[in-house]
This record gives C-alpha cells, structure tokens and sequence, in this order.
C-alpha cells in the first residue's frame, strides 16, 4: 500500500504537467486543461454568432453566458459592460459600431436593459439594447479575427400576450430540453430555475415526473415572438418540493413572490452557488456536490463544465478577489449575516470585482474552472465565520437543509389585514396554475 501511494504522490507532484513542482517560482494559478467528456467548456466561442431570425437575435447561443444589466445610476453602455465581464479590449470596437445607429450620450441614465450573450473568456458574440417599448438595437458579431459587429435597428409593435405555460420532466429530468419539447424557447428553463432557486436545484434535485406551471408575459415584435417577460406566479411539484408563488405587491410594502400564506418566497442563502445551465443525461451522477476537507479546512465541491456561472449566495460586498497556488483565482463574499463565502477553483471573476463592491443574490460573480491544484474543472465553496475572534469554517451543506434548518425568509410577510385580500386576487392565478395541460 505504502509503494502504491508513493507512485501516486510521484505522479502528482513530479510527472503531471500541473505538478506542485512546476509551481514553485510561478505567481500564476495551475491551469488543467479541459476535456471533451461529459463535462466539456461551456461557453465556447460559436463559429455563427447569431441566426437568421428578424429579432431574436440570442437564438442558437443558449451555453454561452448570458447576462443582463441596466443603463441607470449613471452607467454607461460601457461601464455596464465592463460590469457584465466584457473584455476590455473589446469595447471600443462595440461602442465604435454602435455608435453608427445611436449616440451613445443619450444611452447613459436612460434605465435602458442590456443583454448580452459572451463566451467564458468574455468575448462578446451578441448584444441587444431595449431603448423602449417595440424598440431594439441588436449587435451580432461577425467571423472573422478582429472583432467586428453588424447592428440593427428594429422598430415594431409590441404585443405582450399572458400564458400559463405546463410541462412535466422527462426521464433525463433536464428542465431545459422538458421545455423545448413542449416548443417554447429554451431560455424559459433559465426564468423557471431562477424564480424557484430558493427551494429546488434543478441541477441536482430535479427527478423524472416533477411537474411545473409558470404564469409568464410573452412579448412580441410585430408578428415575431421576441422573448419572455414578467413571471406573474410560478408553481412546482416533484421531489424536492411543492411550492407556488405568486408575485404581489402589499399595501405600503415591496413587492416580491409570496405562497398562499403570504409568506415571502426569498430566503438569506440559494440551495446552491451554481447558476442552472443543461448538463448531458450521462454526466449528472457528477453533479452532487461533495465534502472535502483540504489544509484542515471544511469546503463542498462542485463538478462543473469550465465556464459555468457562479452566483452570489446572498446579499453582500466583495471582501476579497485573490489568486493563490492551492485554490487557485477565488472570490470572496460577506453575506450580510456576517458569513464568508469563498469561492475558489474559479477561470475568472466576472465583473469590476474589488473590496467593498456590493453584490446581490443570484448575481454572476464568476465563472467556474481549474485554478489552483485540481485534476478538474470545479468549484469549491467554503463558508466561514468568526467565533471566539477566529474564523472557522462550517458546514456548506447547510445550503440544502431541510425543514426548520433551512436558511431564514428574507422579508415581511403579508400584513394578516391583507391576507384574504391576496388570497382573492391571486385565486384565478392559482386556478390556471392547477388547470393547466400537463
């Protein structure tokens, strides 16, 4: 036993390419090359950027990363993209080819959504600005090595339809392709998973059979479906829950999702660090995170595709964006209770990252990879806290508890005075949820 284990540690730490020896005198992270296995990169660079649709111009990009800000606050087109991850060396191409269908001046403040669908490295391949109602200003990059982009400016009118949409997990139980069989547009999967990230992890808790219902704004260009809208109420049943939310807006309150007992449908932590993205039937036995216990300290890893999405637990600042040799390009969060959350193993930080940034739940904060010592790609979160003047590390699994273990609602509940109010003004919403075709 003792010859076999010296094998394995020579193998690791002298012949590997990724070698512990081959570190030593290198500031950067150890970087694994990706597979083509199960598990291969996501968020390759396309060979056609966007396709022949007259609006839809995401359609055919769905595994690059897709992200949204707002031109508000004083943000520019680009600051907005540099905070979605945009390269840098890549905007004064954008803003130069914008530039020739509308100034730029008048997009700064303007509250204007902007949409963009980038490979992992940050490479823009499609673009869309909502400038208003019926009105869009769409980028589509060209082939070629220089980066270059063809805009367009549409003008139609805007028709917004509401639909209840149903459908039942397969025995793959992968949401997006549930959902393409019934012939809606793929990115509904993305809508679906976000709304309900609070109670299921449709990557590793979805099973054959669960079922959902989402009531949901479908908007139209002309005569040309141009993509999804509000989600009015939302409602799941299968293994890992059965819940319905209904969006509403009390009296003198905010609002946001509750359940018929005017509960909040927000809570302090997601169920799990990684954003939904479609994973091959045969890799999802990887999915199910682990616990690893690696220089005495406590941390769950994640078996993802280089390139997938990691979102921000909770509400919170940056407290930290580093490098080192075992944990390779990591990310630190202060969750607003006072707990650290890191994030290591990762390809790169999305965004202006720096200390002090404040980030939201379910923001993209980075994209996973093979920093650091790892034979693969993965995430590793850690959660840490400080007790008796020492940070210690917990239990991440804490994320998946059940029962009263499960991380605190986040909100006020339906003031009692409001309740049956509600529960009126929602009950034809819940009847077209029960009612719906599974």
């Amino acid at each position: 036993m003792l010859l076999v284990l010296g094998l394995v540690n020579a193998y690791v730490f002298i012949w590997r390419d990724e070698s512990a020896l081959a570190d030593l005198g290198q500031l950067g992270a150890t970087s694994i090359r990706g597979g083509s296995g199960p598990l291969p990169p996501l968020g390759d660079a396309p060979e056609h950027a966007c396709s022949g649709d007259p609006v839809r111009i995401f359609d055919g990009l769905d595994d690059l990363v897709r992200l949204e800000a707002t031109l508000s606050g004083g943000y520019t087109l680009r600051l907005a993209l540099l905070h979605l991850g945009v390269r840098s060396d890549e905007l004064d191409r954008i803003e130069s080819d914008v530039r020739s269908t509308v100034d730029l001046s008048l997009l700064g403040g303007s509250g204007a959504p902007v949409r963009v669908a980038m490979d992992r490295f940050g490479g823009v391949h499609a673009l869309e600005i909502e400038l208003a109602e019926g009105h869009v200003l769409q980028a589509c990059r060209e082939r070629g090595e220089e980066p270059a982009f063809t805009v367009r400016n549409i003008q139609h009118p805007l028709r917004s339809d509401v639909v209840v949409v149903a459908f039942e997990l397969g025995r793959d139980a992968e949401l997006r392709s549930a959902i393409e069989a019934i012939d809606e547009k793929p990115e509904l999967a993305d809508i679906v998973a976000e709304h309900l990230a609070h109670d299921v992890d449709f990557m590793n808790e979805a099973r054959p059979g669960d079922t959902v219902q989402v009531m949901i704004e479908k908007r139209w260009l002309g005569r040309h479906f141009h993509r999804y809208g509000a989600v009015m109420a939302v409602r799941f049943r299968g293994a890992a829950a059965r819940v319905a939310y209904f969006y509403y807006k009390p009296e003198g309150g905010e609002g946001g999702y509750f359940d018929r007992e005017g509960r909040r449908m927000r809570r302090s932590l997601l169920r799990t660090p990684i954003r939904y993205h479609p994973v091959h039937a045969d890799a999802r036995a990887m999915l199910e995170p682990s616990m690893e216990v690696a220089l005495g300290r406590l941390g769950a890893v994640y078996r993802v595709r280089e390139g997938a999405p990691v979102v921000a637990l909770g509400d919170g600042e940056i407290r930290e964006v580093g490098r080192t040799l075992e944990q390779g390009n990591y990310v630190d969060v202060e969750l607003r209770d006072g707990t650290i959350a890191r994030y290591a193993h990762l390809l790169r930080a999305v965004g202006e990252l720096e200390q002090g940034v404040t980030v939201r739940q379910g923001q993209v904060i980075g994209l996973a990879g093979h920093s650091g010592r790892t034979p693969h790609d993965r995430l590793r979160l850690e959660l840490w806290v400080e007790e008796d003047g020492t940070m210690t590390t917990i239990d991440p699994m804490r994320l998946t508890a059940k029962g009263a273990h499960r991380p605190l609602v986040q909100g006020e509940p339906i003031p009692e005075r409001q309740l049956e109010r509600f529960r009126s003004d929602t009950a034809p919403w819940l009847a077209a949820l029960q009612m719906a075709k599974r």
